[in-house]
């Protein structure tokens, strides 16, 4: 049975090779408007830093160096994001092979991230560090099923890499490994490798990878914690607030799949649902999400009252796995599998059109999005205020980006980045920018940026200076000095 399908999986990673491919050509050929996180990188790779915001520094540090070897430009954006997204399908490939034993179970367990939203269609759409801490998560989960049928100390070498690397994805990363951890000790072999003293290696090269970013978050911890406050601690009533807003999140993230699935595979999908164990299985993968579980649980518990379903990203990623392994081939007939595939094929089809349709200038598309705001018309408009080059500070990182990304020769900074990068030559010039449909004066948190770092009092120069540029799109104001910046980006004094 198996030899009729040996061809699957060089289909599938063909497949998904050209999807992505795909993706590419699409977001590099279309407009040069950035959205949130494509902005935010043009930010942060401007400078080698061990900390750059709320955020661990990982994706940053990629996207710079791609960016140094094409350019600051579209496709070196698409072509980091999509990358990760291919190594993230082929790692949950691999790990599906090594998990469920079939070809055939391994090929519909990865299609059926198409139906996880998440992963189909956010990551595409504006995700950055999720992105690549979901592919660390894949190629974690791969790794300790290889680890657990080879513990040599390569191994623990790599698991130790991938942990270290898995921080500085993204925080929550540490939740996916707690969650192995549990399942791990919940069986023998998995106790007999986790509490081996090779473990120690593990450690080492955990704790050296995370060491230069811990230690900048240790003595920046205002800054490196800011991201902690979207989870809402203390907030709503305790602790239904947080299991409720937990169970919506699980919901979101899995809805789409747990609807076809039930279609498709209807008694066999709602028996795997409720099952103890599937068949024989190197490792637990009940016992993990059950651990999840409790994790999410105590997390409410602690008064966390806040879950996004981009966050469960590296928890639930290997969900289709569990599904997959409860079931077994035996659910799988003929029917059901051209059915199950049927749709996730046309997942990836739509969403490549709806990509298009919010990147790409059809004549028949006569809404307006972010992605048609007229950013080279509003920085025409501020060379023509007296902006050469020099010092660009937005109110957000949509602002901020996309005025660097058309001014590549000046820096950019936004409230909330680690400032430590910026550099100035004497006489440069400043412009300051903010969404002038928001806030029709400065943005506080702008004005405390100015005051702090640049010794600006803006109530000094506003009304001469201010400026409010129209046209398509959002209104953008502006506050322009030129020659305004000494080489320590303190501002000069303007003479009486």
């Amino acid at each position: 049975m198996q030899d009729n399908h040996r061809h699957w999986p060089l289909l599938l990673l063909l497949g998904l090779g050209i999807y992505f491919a795909l993706h590419v050509v699409i977001r590099a050929t279309g407009t040069a408007v950035l959205e949130l996180d494509e902005a935010e990188q043009v930010i942060v790779t401007q400078w080698w830093l061990a900390g750059y915001s709320g955020q661990p520094p990982l994706y940053d540090w990629l996207q710079g160096a791609v960016f140094r070897v094409f350019g600051v430009n579209l496709w070196s954006l698409s072509i980091l994001k999509n990358s990760l997204l291919f190594l993230t399908w082929v790692f949950v490939f691999l790990a599906a092979r090594c998990l469920l034993g079939d070809l055939r179970l391994a090929v519909l367990a990865t299609l059926s991230l198409f139906l996880i939203p998440q992963v189909a269609w956010e990551s595409q759409r504006d995700l950055s560090h999720s992105v690549i801490v979901t592919t660390v998560a894949a190629a974690s989960f791969y790794m300790m099923l290889r680890w657990l049928d080879r513990p040599h100390v390569w191994n623990y070498l790599l698991i130790g890499l991938l942990l270290g690397l898995g921080v500085l994805s993204k925080y929550n990363f540490l939740i996916f490994a707690a969650a192995a951890g549990m399942a791990l000790l919940s069986f023998p072999r998995g106790r007999a490798v986790l509490l081996h003293p090779n473990i120690l290696w593990s450690a080492l090269v955990a704790v050296l990878v995370m060491l230069p970013h811990g230690l900048w978050l240790w003595q920046n911890r205002d800054l490196g914690t800011r991201s902690l406050d979207k989870l809402d601690v203390g907030v709503g009533f305790w602790p239904w607030s947080g299991m409720g807003s937990s169970l919506v999140a699980v919901l979101a993230f899995l809805a789409p799949l747990l609807l076809v699935l039930g279609v498709v595979f209807k008694r066999d999908f709602a028996r795997a649902l409720v099952k103890r164990r599937g068949g024989p299985t190197p490792f637990p993968i009940h016992h993990y999400f059950w651990a999840v579980l409790g994790l999410l649980v105590l997390m409410a518990l602690f008064g966390v009252s806040h879950f996004k379903d981009r966050w469960l990203l590296p928890l639930l990623l290997v969900f289709p796995l569990f599904i997959f392994a409860m079931m077994g081939a035996a659910a799988l007939t003929e029917a059901r599998v051209k059915a199950f595939v049927s749709v996730c094929l046309m997942m990836p089809l739509i969403v490549l059109v709806a990509m298009a349709w919010r990147v790409q200038k059809w004549p028949l598309v006569q809404d307006w999005h972010r992605y048609e705001d007229p950013f080279n018309e509003k920085v025409t408009q501020a060379r023509a205020l007296g902006f050469r080059r020099g010092l660009i500070l937005g109110d957000r990182a949509v602002t901020a980006g996309n005025l660097r990304f058309r001014l590549p020769l000046s820096q950019a900074m936004t409230p909330g980045f680690n400032p430590e990068g910026v550099q100035c030559s004497d006489r440069d010039d400043l412009l300051v920018a903010w969404n002038a449909e928001r806030y029709q004066r400065i943005p506080k948190r702008l004005k405390a940026l100015l005051e702090a770092e640049l010794g600006l009092s803006v109530e000094d120069v506003e009304a001469r200076w201010q400026k409010s540029i129209a046209g398509g799109g959002s209104q953008m104001g502006v506050l322009v000095l030129p020659d305004a910046l000494a080489e320590n980006c303190r501002i000069i004094p303007i003479p009486n």
